[in-house]
């Protein structure tokens, strides 16, 4: 079977037109819940659908929609404009998907991860090991639906054996024609070269032209699948590297309070990743 992939678009998608001043926030699942196991606190839940009536706010995510339906309660999936899961492959709205990029994965391709999973020294493999995406396949291990304690397990036992590395680069000498991303302690992340993540700052800017784009990413995910997007950032666009809710809040402080104001927003004393 021969790789093929394409672009869709699931129903009608709206095209707001954007003040010159907006500002659209994207927000990185694993800074607002770094648990996968995890759920997203009430109380900061309350303030981020409080802000998301303020200004355009977007999701971006390396798990596939139902990781993101047990991880964030509804109310907060309904006050967020979209939500870019799979890598960002698929866009989904308040209700439904609406974009979706497709891939066709090979043969070959899948032969070489039952290669990977039979050869493993890891000793505690569980079964299944890969999630599927439209455009999108993640490897883990120790299992897709392990628990936090087998994942830790996998990660000490993969600090001390490198395999992981190993795998890569393998994968990028036999796929050239594909990425493959070290996206958690635990897991892979594959996509198609046809897809990256720069696609997600194009779609939101589609949808708020002229827009300011800021974004808040984990440090994972911005040197690993999100680096298109940071690197696609231009000028008056932000990403900042944050490790936790309370990064996320400190900094929507300032930008609530810059809204109060309606002046300049004070410098965050947050480390910056990328400013184009």
């Amino acid at each position: 079977m021969l790789p093929y992939s394409e672009f869709t678009s699931v129903g009608q998608v709206s095209n707001p037109l954007s003040k010159a001043d907006e500002k659209v926030f994207l927000f990185d699942l694993d800074t607002l819940v770094p648990s996968p196991f995890g759920r997203l606190d009430e109380e900061f839940a309350r303030y981020l659908c409080g802000f998301a009536l303020q200004r355009p706010c977007y999701l971006l995510t390396n798990a596939n929609y139902g990781e993101v339906m047990n991880r964030l309660p509804s109310h907060v999936r309904r006050a967020l404009a979209g939500v870019f899961a799979a890598a960002g492959t698929e866009l989904w709205g308040k209700y439904d998907i609406q974009l979706r990029h497709e891939h066709d994965f090979s043969d070959d391709l899948y032969e070489f991860l039952v290669k990977v999973v039979q050869t493993s020294a890891f000793p505690d493999k569980r079964s299944p090991m890969l999630d599927n995406g439209p455009a999108s396949l993640r490897m883990r291990l120790a299992g897709t639906h392990s628990t936090a304690g087998q994942r830790a397990a996998y990660a000490a036992w993969e600090r001390e054996h490198g395999e992981l590395p190993a795998i890569m680069n393998e994968f990028r000498v036999r796929f050239p024609d594909h990425r493959i991303y070290r996206d958690s302690d635990t897991s892979l992340l594959i996509l198609p070269a046809s897809y990256t993540t720069a696609l997600v700052r194009s779609h939101i800017l589609a949808r708020h032209k002229e827009a300011s784009l800021i974004g808040y990413l984990s440090p994972q995910s911005a040197i690993s699948y999100a680096a298109p997007f940071c690197e696609a950032l231009q000028q008056g666009e932000v990403v900042s590297q944050v490790s936790a809710p309370s990064d996320v809040s400190q900094l929507l402080s300032y930008e609530i309070r810059h809204m109060a104001a309606g002046g300049p927003a004070p410098v965050a004393p947050v480390s910056r990743l990328v400013e184009a």
